[in-house]
């Protein structure tokens, strides 16, 4: 199983921001009868925080053909107790039922809301963290998140946002459209940037997949904490997606430092470049 919480930083005197990533890597997943079916790669960086609260996981890639790859990506509440323990056990949680029952995806959920609940009872809601879970299995997709953690998909140069952030914005968006208030009022609210669902809650909703999302060959997915999907732009996502997983981590981490927020969160990222299965004519 790998599994990483924080990679030893370079013993450099350089700022946080001039550091290079603390974890980058790249896992092909290989059968012995078929070629390259996936990539991966991961990065993570500590930003300008004291403390990184990002954690994510990835199932062991010489499974892939029996059960598949999950991957696992938690961002630790900096604001809330104990951030970076919380999501280094919601991934241990998931890693460590896998591989889950097949095709019963609802047990999933399940696992999920019984992990949110057993936090809660540690913290009684003062500590959470988001979480984004992607289980490729064959040629499918199912995917699980809670707070603003993102899933994107590149398909055919095309950039698609596949879960929804579960920010308190969008409730009250959602009401001033049905005239509780007028709409600059969402906007301005203190807490509009809040998470609305956090793993933590006693209950929680989840944004899933209902019926699996079928993967093209050439599919790339970026699994991403809110570090990085916040200081970047679409634009800037999408051309580094284009590129091989392990050159799309080095351009994500380019950005970042050239955008040299004085604010810059935790960042962590997976990236999974989907082949297709073809068989080895050698």
């Amino acid at each position: 199983m790998f599994f990483f919480k924080k990679r030893k930083k370079l013993q450099t005197q350089q700022s946080p921001s001039e550091q290079a990533p603390e974890s980058l890597c790249v896992t092909t997943v290989l059968t012995p009868e078929k070629t390259s079916i996936l990539d991966i790669a991961n990065l993570q960086g500590i930003g300008q925080r004291e403390q990184q609260q990002d954690a994510f996981g990835i199932s062991p890639a010489d499974r892939y053909e029996t059960d598949g790859i999950l991957a696992v990506l938690c961002d630790g509440m900096g604001g809330m107790a104990e951030g970076q323990r919380i999501a280094v056990q919601t991934v241990s949680c998931l890693l460590n039922h896998f591989p889950f029952p097949k095709p019963q995806t609802k047990a999933v959920s399940e696992l999920i809301f019984t992990c949110t609940r057993k936090i809660y009872q540690q913290f009684y809601g003062h500590g959470g963290c988001t979480l984004v879970a992607a289980w490729i299995l064959g040629n499918q997709l199912h995917f699980w998140s809670v707070g603003d953690s993102d899933l994107f998909l590149l398909r055919e140069h095309q950039l698609y946002a596949l879960n929804t952030r579960q920010e308190f914005q969008k409730d009250l968006l959602l009401r001033s459209f049905q005239g509780a208030f007028p709409i600059e009022e969402a906007f301005s609210d203190p807490q509009a940037g809040a998470l609305s669902q956090y793993i933590g809650k006693e209950e929680v909703t989840l944004d899933r997949t209902h019926i699996p999302l079928s993967l093209f060959p050439g599919d790339t997915l970026l699994l991403c904490s809110d570090g990085i999907s916040d200081p970047l732009t679409l634009k800037q996502i999408r051309e580094a997606m284009e590129l091989p997983v392990q050159d799309c981590c080095s351009a994500l981490e380019t950005a970042i430092r050239k955008a040299a927020l004085p604010t810059q969160d935790n960042y962590a990222a997976i990236v999974l470049h989907y082949y297709g299965e073809k068989e080895n004519t050698e």
